[in-house]
């Protein structure tokens, strides 16, 4: 079963294998992640940022992050997927973020979940998870769902004070017992650092290649928003061009008469099979 895989992640790191994860969000984004041989999916809160359309992750409900990742989970055979914990859902107290992980372990099927940060009530939680059999994933650095209070989107660990906090805090939740720890914007040396010095993988988004693995938001991977993407995203594709195009393509034969061609459509001398197959004009049901 895909949840089996979590021991697999820890595998790869002693072995030095890249772990290379994706976000996704539905049948499509899901599919092309199981087929590429993603090592995990992320059902992520960036849904509020590349799905709704919103202007940060915030107004991303638990109900929306259990039905996108009952989506995904259909989806899938075997990748191992975990659905990102929204704001609001988790750190409140210890008792509530339980609650609400456990809701969305049961409610989806997921493989495991995320949360940002490393305060006390987050430790408390995730030790808890443990013990009831739920993998919990750790994010450290930049925390996009404390984009107010940190006053923007900012690299993490510059400074030495900063690069010792980041490291307390990822060694505080390899102690309670996360499986692996995305670090997000967090400054090169001091990814490598908090690698080094965990056994669990690390992965990184925009935090250089010092880490264990890479994660990218399949958006920006595959070129699918309007608009410029962050500095760290590689685009590896460009299938907005690609749809634009298609669908341009699709305009002109329509205005142009040109779609559908006859064998697009249905004239009232078909014929029917029983099982519902429609048999153009001029072709015998029966013939070999």
């Amino acid at each position: 079963m895909a949840e089996f895989k979590i021991p697999a992640l820890k595998k790869q790191k002693q072995r030095g294998v890249p772990i290379a994860a994706i976000t996704a969000y539905d049948l499509f984004t899901a599919q092309l992640a199981e087929e590429a041989g993603v090592d995990f999916i992320l059902v992520g809160d960036s849904l509020g940022n590349v799905v709704q359309g919103q202007p940060t992750t915030l107004p991303v409900t638990l109900e929306e992050i259990i039905y996108h990742t009952r989506i995904v989970m259909r989806s899938v055979r075997d990748t191992l997927v975990i659905a990102d914990m929204p704001f609001g859902s988790f750190k409140v107290t210890a008792d509530e973020t339980v609650k609400n992980a456990l809701r969305v372990f049961k409610e989806t099927g997921c493989g495991g979940v995320k949360m940002e940060g490393a305060d006390e009530t987050n430790l408390q939680a995730i030790t808890r998870l443990q013990r009831l059999g739920v993998p919990a994933m750790g994010h450290l650095g930049l925390l996009p769902q404390m984009v107010h209070t940190a006053g923007g989107y900012r690299t993490q660990g510059r400074s030495e004070k900063s690069r010792q906090r980041l490291l307390a805090e990822a060694k505080a939740l390899q102690e309670a017992g996360v499986f692996l720890l995305i670090l997000e914007c967090v400054e090169a040396e001091t990814a490598r650092l908090i690698t080094r010095e965990l056994k669990i993988p690390t992965v990184g988004i925009g935090s250089g290649p010092h880490v264990d693995g890479q994660i990218l938001v399949i958006h920006d991977a595959l070129g699918m928003l309007r608009g410029s993407y962050p500095s760290f995203a590689r685009t590896f594709a460009h299938l907005r061009e690609d749809g634009v195009a298609g669908l341009k393509m699709y305009v002109d034969a329509v205005r142009e008469r040109e779609y559908p061609a006859d064998a697009e459509y249905v004239r009232s001398s078909a014929k029917e099979t029983a099982s519902g197959t429609l048999i153009p004009p001029g072709m015998d049901e029966n013939a070999d």
